[in-house]
């Protein structure tokens, strides 16, 4: 026995990349604007979707499209690919009454790793109710660090049991929310000279060389200037860099950021100024909220190691291990970080770049 509903023209889903500096670590899901073809009710059904993810991370939530019938107690699994036992397994009553996407948030998130295929399956309820759309796996979905195959939608009649048969390409709208884990540490001493890895919200940085050794340099006259590794999202950040200014042709900061919203521009940032100062600021868009400020002076051409660290309310700048200055702050919880270049006429240099989770 098989799901029933049969049509004329399936449904093809074509995949949806993500765009370059997208923070990908923002939780996502494999749906997005899908909505099924029919409702059907003639059986008793485990049915599920295979995915695999592109970052090792959580799964927080499940989700299915139900219609306003459809109620009552689903059984909730999540398998591993061959696996005889599910990796967790929860009871969700569904409230009948509304149509659309339900969410259910799993009493304790599940671990999965990069690159493995893993299947999400809720049963239908003793109303036998579910979603479906012949065809809607005729092709891949691709959706952030979310990934399925041909023939994605699963299912069984058998209950208790890991779906795994395919009827016609068919999706029977059973979808995660998933929250990918940033890397413990990006870093980049640029000496393969290329940027792979990094995006930029200005085209400026570029890789030079510093005697024998390969550097970031940064030499345009463009404002608000940043790097940061793509697709990534930290909560708490260590963020350091040798950074070495030949001179200053004009106005202008070097530094960090963190917690950085590439979409609104918000974030802390860490520079230091032409005017000999260091600065952690709030900033909201590129305007300076509030910030916190004190001299000092560095020698132009001399490389200095600069560290930013962003834990929890704490925002702290070292310059060469010393602990230079610190602030507290509540306005941003996660974001991205990276490199920061702000109305710098002159160059600058960077190298040995590491962010890290602390």
């Amino acid at each position: 026995m098989r799901p029933s509903p049969l049509f004329s023209a399936p449904v093809v889903l074509t995949a949806l990349a993500l765009a370059g500096g997208a923070i990908a670590s923002a939780p996502g899901s494999i749906f997005t604007t899908q909505t099924p073809a029919v409702f059907a009710n003639d059986s008793f059904y485990e049915l599920g979707t295979r995915f695999h993810t592109l970052r090792d991370g959580n799964i927080t939530k499940v989700r299915i499209y139900t219609n306003a019938a459809e109620s009552g107690a689903h059984a909730v699994r999540i398998w591993g690919l061959g696996a005889d036992a599910p990796l967790a397994s929860h009871t969700w009553n569904i409230p009948g009454g509304t149509a659309g996407w339900k969410e259910f948030t799993l009493p304790a998130p599940v671990r999965v790793a990069a690159n493995r295929t893993y299947t999400i399956s809720v049963s239908t309820s003793g109303d036998h109710w579910y979603a479906a759309t012949n065809g809607g796996f005729n092709a891949p979905i691709v959706n952030g660090d979310l990934v399925t195959y041909v023939g994605s939608g699963v299912y069984t009649t058998s209950a208790g049991q890991r779906p795994a048969m395919v009827y016609k390409n068919s999706n029977y709208f059973r979808d995660v929310v998933f929250e990918p884990e940033p890397p413990s540490t990006f870093a980049d001493d640029f000496e393969d000279g290329d940027l792979d890895g990094w995006d930029q919200s200005y085209a400026g940085f570029l890789i030079t060389t510093d005697g024998t050794n390969k550097v970031l340099s940064y030499s345009t006259t463009d404002s608000n200037a940043k790097l940061f590794p793509e697709a990534t999202n930290w909560q708490d950040s260590v963020v350091e860099a040798r950074i070495k200014i030949p001179s200053w042709s004009g106005p202008g900061s070097v530094g960090f950021n963190s917690r950085y919203n590439i979409y609104e521009l918000d974030r802390y940032t860490f520079m230091y100024k032409s005017t000999g100062e260091l600065e952690i600021a709030v900033r909201d868009l590129d305007v300076v909220v509030s910030s916190v400020s004190k001299p000092l002076t560095l020698a132009p051409g001399t490389w200095h190691t600069f560290k930013a660290v962003t834990v929890g309310t704490t925002l702290e700048f070292y310059v060469d291990g010393v602990l230079e200055l610190t602030t507290t702050d509540t306005t941003y919880a996660a974001g991205t970080s990276g490199v920061e270049v702000l109305r710098q006429g002159g160059a600058a240099y960077f190298d040995d770049v590491s962010i890290t989770a602390p």
